[in-house]
């Protein structure tokens, strides 16, 4: 279902950069996606709203509510949830590849030990 979310998605960002040039990308993601959820997604574009939003840190990015742990955690488990408020679809962001950083090697440098002073 998650992949189904992300098409959905990448459908909104075509859609509302306005190009017509990625038509045939276009038709793709619609192919995937089902009927039921296009309609609602219409729906939401033809009232000049969007159609689906991301949960980033917990919070809808449309309406800018706290969504529940609960919901965030049904969306990584690949469930289809709707926002409790806005009543878009909601979608986790893509995972980003991480960069693997190199170890940083921090070496502890001797102390110098204090001389007794000669009496």
């Amino acid at each position: 279902m998650n992949s189904i979310l992300q098409d959905l998605y990448r459908l909104q960002t075509l859609d509302s950069r306005g190009s017509t040039h990625d038509r045939s990308q276009t038709e793709f993601l619609r192919a995937g996606i089902p009927q039921g959820m296009l309609s609602n997604y219409d729906r939401a574009r033809a009232r000049g709203k969007k159609g689906i939003a991301l949960v980033l840190n917990n919070v809808c990015t449309s309406c800018r509510i706290t969504v529940p742990v609960a919901v965030t955690a049904s969306l990584a488990a690949g469930k289809i949830q709707v926002c409790g408020n806005c009543g878009l679809y909601l979608c986790l962001p893509e995972p980003q590849p991480a960069a693997i950083a190199a170890p940083v090697v921090v070496r502890a440098q001797p102390r110098q030990r204090k001389q007794k002073a000669a009496a």
